[in-house]
This record gives C-alpha cells, sequence and structure tokens, in this order.
C-alpha cells in the first residue's frame, strides 16, 4: 500500500504531476492471508531495515548503499551533492531514496528529517560515514617501493622493540615531518573536526527520535585505528584527533542510549582505496564496508564497542 507520499513523491523526493500519481489499492484477503501474514510469520517483513548512510554517494558509503540494497534493506543515501548522490543510486537500483544532507549543515537535515519521518516513519540503521580527511602530497612509486621495502626489513624490529611504525617511515624520511601536531594548520583541524565528529553529533541528535521507534536501533560511527588512543603519533594531527573525539562520542551515546535497546558502535573500515584514501590504500570498498554491515544486521550486538575486521579492537 503506498502512502500519501509515495503517491506524490518519487524515490530522490520530486514532486510527481498530479496525472502520474499512482492511485492507492488496498490488498484484499486473499493477499493478506496468501501473501502478507506468511511473509510475517517467516520474517521476510519484519527483518526488512530502514538504513539510512551519511555520506553515500562515492567511497565506503556507495558500497555500504550497495551492500544494504543487497541485504533487502530499504536504503537512504545521504549526499552533499543532490545531483551526484541521484546518479550513483540509480547506479545500484531505483528504488534507493537521496536526500540532500551536510551534516554541517543543519538546515539540511532537518529538511531530510521530514522527507524520511513522512516517507519511512522510523530508521533502523543509521551509519555515519562522512567525513574528511588531510590533504597528503602523492606518494612518488619510487617512494612507495622504498617505503614497502622498509616496512618489510623493519617491521620485526619495530615489533620487537615496541617502535611505532610511523616513526620508523618519518625517521627515514618516507612521511612529511612537517604534518604534525606542532605545524598543523588549526583551521583546517577545526574544519576536520566539524566534520568527522560534529557532524555525526548532529546527525544522531536530529535523527534519533525516528531511531527510538525502531524495535532495535542501531547507529555505527565509522572511525579509523587512528583515532586509537595508543596510535596517536602526531602524524595527520587533524584527522586523528576527530576519530578520536568521535570514539568518545560513540561510548557517550551507548551509554546514554543503552536502556532505549538502541546499540551504538564505531568501526575502523581499514586503510581503502577511496578518494580520500588514495590510490595506494591495500583495502577495496567492499572490504571496508563488510563489517559495518555485518555489525548493523547482526542480531545480537554489544554496545559501546569498536570493530575492525568483525573483531573488536581497543579503544
Amino acid at each position: 500500500m503506498l502512502s500519501s507520499f509515495q503517491q506524490k513523491y518519487d524515490g530522490f523526493g520530486t514532486k510527481i504531476p498530479p496525472e502520474k500519481q499512482k492511485s492507492v489499492h488496498l490488498p484484499g484477503p486473499d493477499t493478506v492471508r496468501q501473501i502478507i501474514f506468511p511473509a510475517v510469520q517467516k520474517g521476510y517483513i519484519c527483518k526488512m531495515k530502514t538504513v539510512l548512510i551519511t555520506g553515500g554517494n562515492r567511497g565506503i558509503g556507495l558500497e555500504l548503499c550497495r551492500q544494504f540494497y543487497e541485504k533487502k534493506c530499504t536504503v537512504i543515501m545521504g549526499a552533499r551533492n543532490i545531483e551526484a548522490g541521484k546518479a550513483a543510486a540509480l547506479k545500484i537500483h531505483p528504488s534507493v531514496t537521496v536526500v540532500h544532507l551536510d551534516v554541517t549543515l543543519p538546515g539540511t537535515l532537518i529538511h531530510s528529517f521530514k522527507i524520511i519521518k513522512e516517507k519511512f516513519g522510523r530508521v533502523d540503521i543509521l551509519v555515519n560515514n562522512a567525513g574528511i580527511g588531510e590533504q597528503v602530497a602523492e606518494i612518488r612509486p619510487s617512494l612507495l617501493r622504498n617505503a614497502r621495502r622498509l616496512v618489510e626489513q623493519r617491521i620485526p624490529v619495530a615489533k620487537k622493540k615496541n617502535i611505532k611504525l610511523i616513526s620508523v617511515l618519518r625517521n627515514h624520511g618516507m612521511i612529511d615531518s612537517d604534518k604534525n601536531a606542532s605545524k598543523t594548520d588549526i583551521e583546517r583541524a577545526v574544519s576536520i573536526m566539524n566534520t568527522n565528529c560534529f557532524g555525526a553529533w548532529r546527525v544522531i541528535q536530529q535523527f534519533l527520535p525516528l531511531i527510538e521507534k525502531s524495535p532495535s536501533g542501531r547507529i555505527i560511527n565509522v572511525s579509523s585505528g587512528m583515532g586509537k588512543l595508543d596510535q596517536l603519533s602526531g602524524y595527520l594531527p587533524g584527522y586523528s584527533i576527530s576519530k578520536a573525539a568521535l570514539n568518545a562520542l560513540t561510548i557517550m551515546f551507548a551509554n546514554e542510549l543503552k536502556s532505549r535497546n538502541i546499540a551504538v558502535n564505531a568501526v575502523c573500515p581499514g586503510w581503502v582505496k577511496t578518494d580520500m584514501g588514495g590510490l595506494n590504500a591495500p583495502e577495496t570498498p567492499q572490504e571496508g564496508a563488510d563489517t559495518i554491515v555485518w555489525l548493523a544486521l547482526s542480531e545480537h550486538i554489544n554496545s559501546g564497542r569498536f570493530y575492525k575486521d568483525r573483531q573488536e579492537i581497543d579503544w
């Protein structure tokens, strides 16, 4: 059965001309008895989840939309650029809904909330995927080969002496020594924090009323191992601190929402080959999205935890 919103708007939230709007056809008793009731009994209808993914039109976000769709979820793609989002969604399926959602602009969150509330009524899974990084100079192939050779030689020594790999690479000129906390651009760090931490915070606050309508709400914050407290080397400080703060936000919301049957967790997708991760990253978007989808759809999960490769890791 179509809601009044579904009759008037397409999957992208664009209004449909009156002459093309569909009429409502209520299912008859035979349909209820033969199709709908057995589907409910088997859990096919009850298990369909509504998923909202921020930053969903490219990289890991686009792959998340694809994998959730393949898992028979109702997918809502949040995109800063609505036209880019529409084009990306069509690569998956026309049923993927696209909303204009910029985590730094509260007005877009309010507008998206109204659309999602009227069209779907609830959000079962929120994936805070939107994020930005720091600009790193492109690595020359020769430098990359030397770095790889150095890593292969020094990893056993580094492990034995508990030396951080970042320090080894910096000391041998493989990482720009100026990319550290003492020389970073503070305004750039503030911008990164505004997106990666405060952006996720805004989204949770805005959509929490819809998540609370789910029988088992899930919030997953896409973090990074660079935000682990024992990995804060000073390299890419703005990005690292923003992810450490996102991890802290995850714990805070997990504690606040545990009585409301909403699980809140963080996931490190690894170093993934995306626009932000770069072409030298070893993991594919499919691999980066895997743990997020697994965690979101697992029947029984803990809350306030940090995961990587389907395993819990330390903060």
